[in-house]
């Protein structure tokens, strides 16, 4: 994402999505236990298909076209 110059503060916020978290409620300056968040993208959140977008456009950049087809790598 880094490569696409998208700004720093929304790949935060995508990781956030797909790492554990762990929460805890505060009722009355009581704190209970800690317990872990089901994150994630759901079906949906328009994120998904814009990151399958960025890693299909770094793979078409990888893609050399010559004569006899197509070459991916390095030349």
């Amino acid at each position: 994402m880094e490569e696409f110059q998208i700004p720093k503060k929304l790949i935060n916020m995508c990781k956030m999505c797909v790492q554990r978290t762990r929460s805890a409620v505060g009722i009355e300056e009581t704190l209970s236990y800690f317990f872990e968040n089901k994150t994630g993208f759901k079906q949906g959140d328009p994120v998904p298909p814009i990151l399958s977008n960025l890693a299909l456009q770094n793979a078409i950049k990888s893609i050399k076209m010559v004569p006899s087809g197509i070459k991916i790598g390095k030349e």
